[in-house]
């Protein structure tokens, strides 16, 4: 059993993301070898480019402002807090700040990404 500590782990920008911070809080480099766990924050004005997890489904739940998620440059919808999105691993996806304040949300992903920054 393992315990994370309120901002204890690394933070940093993923792959085609802008304007964002990404921290681990599980993932294999830190012991949980069949998920990542992290927490994203998002900046007014911030997001993602499309991206595609072949392998991997995504499951993000917001926990302060709004969350748009994308494909393809269409809105696919709209999450707040405590809402969820399930991008199974093949879905083209993006996200963006849909709001004036900062945007966090939790993602787990599984199988975990191999690589992602």
């Amino acid at each position: 059993m393992q315990f994370h500590l309120k901002d204890s782990g690394e933070k940093y920008t993923p792959f085609d993301h802008f304007n964002m911070t990404t921290q681990v809080i599980f993932n294999p480099e830190t012991g949980s070898k069949r998920a990542n766990f992290t927490l994203s924050t998002l900046g007014q004005g911030s997001g993602s480019s499309d991206e595609v997890h072949p392998n991997s489904d995504q499951i993000f739940y917001v926990l302060t402002g709004t969350l748009n998620v994308l494909a393809n440059g269409v809105l696919l919808g709209t999450a707040r807090p405590g809402d969820a999105v399930l991008v199974t691993a093949g879905d083209v996806h993006a996200v963006s700040n849909g709001g004036e304040g900062a945007c966090s949300y939790l993602a787990i992903t599984v199988p975990p990404l191999e690589q992602t920054h």
